[in-house]
């Protein structure tokens, strides 16, 4: 008999928990699901942890009623939309800064790949993209700045500058930062990129590069908001070009 993962979790966390002289279990009712917990995560087979991060903080009885349920895809489908209106919480926010820099502090000599990659975007494609590139703050921060432009929205009361994703002579020196050549900046850790010929303003963010400094989260990142596509910035070359052929 296959024992179930929302059983397996419950019987592990239960565990924990001495029984009294009566034979009950001193587990709290109210006990909330954490993959911080040794016991939760030592039962969670590692190609679950990813998935599991949505459900932190939720109650344990009912994600591991959900993780049981015939219809968990669809039910996790559900949480993630709901997730993504939301998005994350400054704890999911630690964990991923410790998964995509898990040996080191968060380092400074990163993301180069867009600079370099998307001098081979063909202006003829590039220019038809709006863009915005993260940049100018900490790499920590340009996470929590993307997350709250997508699940906040752009603020209008603030200047939200944009530019073609690549222009016409724009692979000079220096071209690829800032947006001297004419383009959005490259040298951040996302760039924000609207629909084919419409400016972000009027399509919304529909694609993020993703720069080096986070490849290792981009699943996490697409979990979170499945509405956006996220791409590497070493993949953006072929991906924008297959969007107009």
């Amino acid at each position: 008999m296959v024992i179930k993962l929302g059983i397996k979790l419950f019987n592990a966390v239960k565990r924990a928990y001495p029984i009294t002289q009566s034979g009950k279990s001193t587990m709290p009712l109210k006990g909330k699901f954490s993959l911080k917990n040794p016991y939760i995560l030592e039962a969670v087979p590692e190609n679950k942890i990813s998935e599991l991060q949505i459900f932190e903080g939720k109650k344990l009885k009912t994600v591991c009623r959900i993780l049981d349920d015939d219809n968990y895809p669809q039910i996790l489908s559900r949480y993630r939309k709901l997730s993504s209106s939301k998005g994350f919480t400054d704890e999911e926010l630690q964990l991923l800064y410790k998964k995509a820099f898990p040996n080191v502090k968060i380092p400074t000599d990163v993301n180069y790949d867009a600079f370099v990659f998307l001098n081979n975007l063909p202006p003829e494609i590039g220019s038809k993209f709006d863009a915005h590139g993260l940049a100018k703050i900490g790499v920590a921060d340009q996470l929590k700045q993307l997350n709250t432009l997508l699940s906040k929205g752009i603020d209008k009361n603030k200047p939200f500058y944009t530019a073609p994703l690549v222009v016409k002579n724009s692979a000079g020196a220096g071209a690829g930062l800032g947006t001297g050549g004419g383009h959005a900046y490259r040298d951040g850790s996302f760039i924000v990129v609207g629909e084919p010929s419409k400016l972000i303003e009027e399509s919304g963010i529909k694609h993020v590069i993703v720069n080096d400094a986070y490849y290792s989260i981009i699943k996490d990142l697409q979990q979170k908001f499945p509405q956006v596509s996220f791409v590497r910035a070493d993949a953006a070359v072929e991906y924008f070009t297959k969007l107009l052929s």
